[in-house]
């Protein structure tokens, strides 16, 4: 449903619009109606609509005192009103239409249909910057910046077997690379945490992708052929995390 406004300060013209919009527009949802300036200037921010079916004179003021106020218009504009004279002045403003009182049914619906045609463009436009922006945070979430003193690294995640602390620095093992951080382990762990990144020692977190085995020896072997220790309680949980693969 695309969320409407009804501006009006006149109870029967009010009314009128929203029964008409009501019975001939259904995918129009008539959110409010408000019949005065200051309260339009209040609720539209909060309430955020797609579409205003805006009258020009209004109690406390008229239209253009609202749409000058606010930071942002993100809403469409149809603008209602007895008098065309206004018409030229409407036209600075981001607006679809301009229909004259008393209201025609067919001008409604012609004004409506024009307005779909702009906010399914708008639409497919939203979809498609909200489809690269997940897909950039998705692409920045597969990959860490390591900054040491001479230069930085952008590391594929999957890529990075184990990290070891070493006092306040944090040591990143690849199958290519060895590479040290001036930022400790606990910084690490929050970041990798939620890449199947496990502390299994106090010194060591571990891609358990990159687990072969977990020996009772209290040591895991990596498929890189390196052991490290791993602390009793955590054995349990890279069993079962192998035993799933």
């Amino acid at each position: 449903m695309i969320k409407a406004i009804i501006i009006e300060d006149e109870f029967n013209a009010m009314n009128s619009l929203e029964k008409l919009i009501k019975y001939t527009q259904k995918d129009i949802d008539i959110i409010a109606k408000i019949d005065n300036v200051s309260e339009a200037i209040k609720q539209l921010p909060e309430l955020a609509p797609s579409l205003v079916f805006l009258d020009i004179e209004l109690q406390g003021g008229n239209a253009f005192e609202i749409l000058d106020t606010l930071e942002t218009i993100d809403f469409k504009i149809i603008f209602t009103t007895a008098y065309d004279e206004f018409a030229i002045k409407a036209i600075k403003f981001d607006t679809v239409d301009y229909l004259l009182k008393p209201i025609d049914v067919d001008e409604l619906s012609e004004c409506v249909d024009r307005f779909r045609k702009v906010y399914k463009k708008e639409q497919k436009y939203r979809e498609a910057v909200h489809k690269i922006s997940e897909f950039d945070k998705k692409q920045q979430r597969k990959t860490l910046l390591l900054k040491t003193t001479d230069q930085q690294y952008l590391l594929n995640i999957d890529e990075i077997i184990r990290c070891q602390s070493d006092g306040s620095y944090t040591t990143f093992y690849t199958q290519d690379n060895k590479i040290m951080s001036s930022r400790n382990l606990k910084y690490y762990e929050g970041i990798l945490s939620s890449h199947s990144f496990v502390r299994v020692h106090q010194s060591h977190l571990v891609n358990m992708n990159h687990i072969e085995s977990v020996g009772n020896n209290s040591r895991v072997r990596l498929k890189d052929g390196n052991e490290i220790p791993v602390s009793i309680r955590k054995r349990p949980l890279l069993k079962q995390f192998l035993e799933q693969q």
